[in-house]
């Protein structure tokens, strides 16, 4: 399995700019996710790797609530 790439997603103030920034960019995050799955960089949660990403967060990662 090759390792992932970092994928940055920029901060917005309000939810609706993010959801903007998300429609007009999704032709490039289709392509993105698409060549991922290709390459098999993309990954399936299992109920057997939910425990562990439970129990083990990144601190980096984004959460989409806030």
């Amino acid at each position: 399995m090759k390792k992932q790439t970092k994928r940055v997603v920029p901060a917005f103030p309000t939810e609706a700019e993010e959801a903007e920034w998300w429609y007009k960019n999704r032709k490039i995050h289709d392509r993105q996710l698409l060549a991922a799955v290709k390459s098999g960089e993309a990954q399936v949660l299992t109920k057997e790797k939910l425990p562990e990403r439970i129990a083990h967060p990144r601190r980096s990662r984004r959460r989409w609530w806030r």
